[in-house]
């Protein structure tokens, strides 16, 4: 009597697992991509310079890589102290759009060096972690507040 349940079972699993593979693609083909709105956004990091000088690097996760891999856009960040709120003084993109793995740079060790020096024009330096085998990337992106106040690379 047992067997015979246990092959009822194992009968009613199978035609619904059957059912729900044949359920699901339909489902796939017909969903559309989601908003734009839905994508993360991440600080990775900050840095604070004296009192005055604030810059951040921020991961935007893209669409993905056709592969199913999520992508980021890495910017760079830089704000000024005015009347006791942060000023934003520019972005600037760290490398290119979705150049990076959203995993990767959300994850624990992705900043292998950012840094900003206290000499005018305050240079600002960005290297990120490409991938655990990889490693760093080989770029340092650098960037510098110009004698208009405003975030530039170089």
């Amino acid at each position: 009597m047992m067997k015979n349940h246990r092959s009822q079972v194992l009968g009613l699993l199978l035609t619904g697992t059957a059912a729900l593979a044949v359920m699901l693609p339909l489902g796939l083909a017909h969903a559309s991509p989601q908003p734009a709105s839905s994508t993360g956004t991440s600080q990775i990091a900050v840095t604070t310079l004296g009192k005055d000088l604030r810059t951040t690097l921020i991961a935007v996760r893209g669409s993905g890589n056709g592969g199913g891999t999520p992508v980021a856009t890495v910017t760079v960040a830089a704000y000024e102290r005015s009347a006791g709120k942060w000023k934003l003084i520019g972005r600037q993109l760290v490398g290119q759009r979705n150049a990076w793995f959203w995993n990767v740079v959300t994850g624990k060790g992705a900043i292998c060096r950012f840094s900003t020096s206290g000499q005018s024009p305050y240079p600002i330096e960005v290297r990120l972690l490409v991938s655990d085998s990889i490693g760093c990337s080989a770029a340092t992106y650098n960037f510098h507040i110009d004698k208009y106040g405003t975030l530039v690379p170089g």
